[in-house]
């Protein structure tokens, strides 16, 4: 058994903010592991959040959908968009340094490291991002 949630939002960093709540709500619904639900909450906010910066150039409007699918054996995000192609597995990774990073550059980089699965495809003109964490989850517990 699966539960599932989908959103579409404006290309717009203040839209995160209802993804993010509803994940918070259906991690406490579903007893997903607060470690998980965090790992969860950075890899949308950086893949999200780069898109919403990122794949419209000259400030253009765009659509974000992101879908959240919770298995018994874990939670996978999908997040689409419909901006310029850029495949985040592609990042280079940061070079060893003695000194704090600069902004930029790292984030995907954390995100590689706190997710199970990442894949990228370009499918009908659409960035298509997916990462799975694998945990247990309580996919049985009572919808609203």
């Amino acid at each position: 058994m699966s539960r599932s949630l989908e959103f579409r939002i404006r290309n717009e960093i203040a839209e995160l903010a209802t993804i993010r709540d509803a994940l918070d709500r259906l991690g406490g619904e579903l007893s997903i592991p607060a470690r998980t639900l965090m790992q969860l909450q950075v890899a949308l906010d950086e893949i999200a959040g780069n898109a919403i910066r990122y794949a419209w150039p000259d400030g253009a409007v765009g659509e974000v959908e992101v879908r959240v699918t919770v298995r018994p054996e874990d939670v996978t995000l999908d997040i689409l968009d419909d901006g310029i192609s850029f495949d985040p597995r592609d990042t280079p990774e940061p070079a060893p340094s003695d000194q704090r990073p600069g902004p930029g550059g790292i984030g995907i980089h954390m995100v590689k490291q706190l997710v199970d699965g990442f894949t990228w495809r370009r499918v009908d003109g659409r960035n298509h991002t997916t990462l799975t964490i694998e945990c247990i989850a309580d996919t049985a517990a009572k919808q609203e």
